[in-house]
């Protein structure tokens, strides 16, 4: 007979979406089980770019302290075209969520320190060695079989075993156990070959167009990495270079068609391909493999109570650098949903708005990174050409160069659609801007000492009313309030109004400050804990 397990809600998959994910969840007070067919967190460096907004995430789960000294901080990238010569210099423009709008990081690290973040939260039950078999849900739950194979295992930091040259993930053994979840709901971050999707029968809309790339990763680099990302768009055999802190440092190499994938992973082969860059000798590498780059995304991002995230809802080429931060965004749009459902704060229409937000911002990116792609990574020569001579002509039209240079082609999520209600009556139209899109977060005064903006906001719905003299007036759910000043005056353009702040920090509405209630009011069908708000602590849900 199966073991049971009986909770609030189940992680399927624990790459970063899904560990960021179950951290989120337990945050909220909530039962989470998180399972993985691997023994253990990941080694492999796959993802390296990670935006403003993805480490705003990982700044709300307390571990940027860590991971900040881990990571080439607040780069940009450099293209060269035909001949090697530069054809752009490009950096995001001021960040203003709180932290670089650009960085390079190493996956292990991170998933290393999100695995041990997920084991300092007694409400959150790792189930490592645990395969999930099959799923089936009515209207109340959702039942998922998995099979565990040996002991029961809370698993172990894939990045700290590498280290001690151990392999992050040994046989597993023979031995197997049934386990059987009861949950309200599951979120599968179950990656690209998803047993989620497939299980519920979802399909993947998209280009079928697949593109193969080797991919070398090497450790013990001398010198100080500069901070860019090198396109090298020679239009013979395109070439990204992508460089870390602490000697780390990434090689890709599209690969062509006649080319035999594993003939190419020979030592000789990349020794040849890495040679005009550098002698690597001297250096370690690290891993080395050929990855097919997918451009699909999901056709549905929900089946009843479950909901997809990560690359099981999306597949999308490297070059804007946005699988993994999709994916963090997929987490906590997900997260603060259902943790606000299962507390009885927040209605089904909630659980609704996830796909509204999320797939057109997803498919939005899979497009976007195709296009660079195909513009920056072309072997056409004449296309080659002509492109180096668009890209080079920019500077003649310099606000065209600023949107290319600034990477404003780089578009975060504004959502128009799904969680938001449209600005009140009485707005100024410069501050009507913020809605829809992720609160900023600038360094704030509080009795003369600088703090950053998310160390005054609550957990869950939060207001910020903008008083007169740069004053900021915090408010929870829970009816705390605080006081700042915004030195910056990155608020200036919402004098007068007050913001209602969703729990996954982005701007559900903005009304002059004396129609509080009245925008309160608008939300409070999706989020009814807001026709009590201020007034009282919630209860703790059922």
């Amino acid at each position: 007979m199966a073991q049971s397990h009986e909770i609030d809600v189940l992680v399927i998959g624990s790459g970063p979406t899904g560990l960021t994910a179950a951290n989120l969840l337990a945050d909220s007070g909530l039962q989470v089980a998180l399972i993985e067919k691997n023994p253990g967190s990941g080694d492999e460096p796959r993802a390296i770019s990670a935006t403003d907004e993805t480490l705003r995430v990982m700044q709300h789960l307390g571990i940027m302290d860590k991971l900040g000294p881990e990571m080439l901080m607040d780069t940009g990238a450099r293209y060269f075209g035909r001949g090697g010569k530069v054809i752009a210099d490009v950096r995001p423009g001021s960040p203003r969520l709180g932290q670089p709008g650009k960085s390079q990081f190493d996956q292990p690290v991170m998933e290393g320190l999100l695995y041990e973040a997920a084991l300092e939260r007694s409400n959150l039950f790792l189930h490592y060695n645990t395969e999930a078999t099959a799923l089936k849900q009515d209207g109340e739950c959702v039942i998922v079989s998995a099979t565990r194979r040996g002991d029961a295992s809370s698993g172990f930091n894939g990045a700290k075993a590498g280290d001690l040259g151990q392999g992050a993930h040994p046989a597993s053994a023979s031995s197997a156990t049934e386990l059987e979840f009861h949950a309200s709901w599951v979120i599968a971050c179950d990656g690209g070959r998803s047993f989620t999707r497939r299980e519920l029968g979802i399909g993947l809309e998209g280009s079928t167009q697949m593109e193969r790339w080797i991919v070398v990763d090497l450790l013990d680099v001398p010198g100080s990495p500069e901070p860019f990302a090198s396109f090298h768009c020679n239009g013979t055999r395109p070439t990204v270079v992508v460089p870390g802190v602490k000697g780390r440092r990434r090689y890709e190499f599209m690969l062509f068609d006649h080319e035999d994938g594993d003939q190419m992973l020979s030592t000789a082969s990349i020794t040849e391909l890495i040679a005009p860059y550098q002698d690597i000798s001297t250096v370690t590498v690290r891993r080395a493999a050929v990855y097919t780059a997918h451009q699909r995304i999901a056709d549905r991002y929900r089946k009843g109570r479950v909901l997809l995230a990560g690359d099981a809802a999306h597949l999308m080429p490297p070059f804007a650098g946005q699988g993994l931060n999709a994916g963090i965004r997929d987490a906590v749009g997900a997260a603060w949903r259902v943790a606000a459902v299962v507390k009885g704060e927040g209605s089904m229409q909630l659980i609704d708005d996830y796909e509204l937000e999320r797939r057109p911002h997803a498919a939005s990116m899979v497009k976007l990174s195709k296009r660079i792609g195909w513009v920056v990574m072309n072997t056409n020569p004449a296309i080659a050409r002509l492109r180096d001579e668009v890209i080079t002509g920019t500077r003649l039209v310099p606000p065209l160069n600023r949107w290319l240079t600034g990477m404003r082609f780089l578009k975060q999520p504004h959502y128009t659609n799904g969680t938001v209600v449209k600005p009140m009556a009485g707005t100024p139209r410069a501050g009507q801007d913020l809605v829809g899109r992720m609160l900023p977060q600038p360094d704030v005064m509080v009795q003369g000492s600088a703090v950053k903006l998310d160390d005054l906001l609550a957990e869950g719905w939060n207001t910020i009313q903008v008083a007169a003299g740069q004053e900021l007036i915090f408010t929870s759910q829970d009816g705390e309030t605080r006081n700042a000043v915004d030195t910056g005056r990155v608020f200036d353009a919402a004098a007068g109004t007050v913001l209602l702040v969703r729990p996954d920090r982005y701007v559900a509405g903005i009304a002059p400050a004396h129609q509080r209630e009245t925008l309160l009011r608008a939300m409070a069908a999706k989020a009814p804990v807001l026709a009590n708000f201020g007034k009282s602590p919630q209860a703790a849900h059922g």
